[in-house]
């Protein structure tokens, strides 16, 4: 069994209990990985937490009971495991810019949120590239990137994409070479599609020289562990981590070609 149709078991298994108190364990045996290598694998493919996730799906349950029926808000908070109709009123606020009795009143139309599947491309050799299938490689590196998509010039694609991949742990086999020269690097495996939620995470890649600069900077969860992981895999030239005025930490890391990316966690996310 592959690791997306564990993953999809798990996922079902989290739709069957939303009314119910989950156990991420039974989750995780489910997935095929341990609790935290579980939690980790969903946050960097999904782009949320899977404590948001759940949120999120209970809310969606919740918000179609409140539209489609007569029960009262307050037992439906119950039923999603909110303890008042005041928290349960400001979560649904934050999830659908509006309250439940004016969802119900007015019957709005709210944005879904929808269920995550997993998926992949059928590509010719596609299992022939490890790093595409071994998932605990991408769960052991500690981080998971939130968001990004700078462009990244090097006179050397191949050379450059080795090094994201044996330096970074990052998904580094998608350079398509045509004229000029064009590929990708991802933090997440190349194939994978998550329906509806993930944004595009990676660095694009052109033939040309190096500005020697600051080529990106890039918001990622785990910045401690991206630090370790980095010098871990013998790559020096990394700075410490310090704590910006603006409310992040951030650290900076000089590439093989000499340009500089900055790595930063807001200090709400650690």
């Amino acid at each position: 069994m592959d690791w997306q149709t564990r993953m999809n078991r798990a996922i079902n298994y989290i739709e069957e209990n939303l009314t119910e108190s989950i156990n991420l364990e039974a989750a995780a045996q489910l997935a095929g990985f341990s609790i935290w290598e579980f939690q980790r694998m969903f946050s960097f493919v999904a782009g949320n937490s899977l404590g948001e996730y759940i949120r999120g799906r209970r809310l969606d349950f919740a918000a179609n009971d409140i539209q489609t029926g007569d029960v009262k808000v307050i037992d439906i908070a119950l039923r999603y495991g909110y303890d008042s109709p005041a928290a349960f009123s400001r979560a649904f606020n934050r999830q659908f810019g509006v309250s439940p009795s004016l969802a119900r009143r007015d019957g709005i139309k709210l944005k879904p949120f929808p269920k995550i599947t997993f998926q992949t491309y059928s590509e010719e050799g596609i299992d022939s590239v490890k790093t595409k299938n071994d998932m605990h490689f991408y769960s052991e590196r500690g981080y998971y990137v939130v968001e990004n998509a700078p462009i990244y010039y090097t006179p050397d694609m191949e050379k450059t994409v080795a090094w994201f991949r044996d330096i970074l742990g990052w998904y580094g086999d998608t350079v398509v070479e045509n004229e000029g020269g064009y590929g990708c690097v991802f933090d997440y495996p190349g194939e994978l599609i998550v329906s509806g939620l993930v944004p595009f995470r990676g660095i694009h890649l052109f033939k040309g020289e190096p500005s020697k600069d600051v080529v990106g900077f890039i918001r990622i969860s785990g910045l401690e562990k991206f630090r370790q992981f980095v010098l871990e895999n013998g790559w020096h030239q990394i700075s410490e981590i310090e704590l910006k005025s603006w409310g992040a930490s951030e650290c900076r890391i000089t590439t093989i070609d000499g340009c500089i990316l900055r790595f930063f966690e807001t200090i709400a996310a650690q």
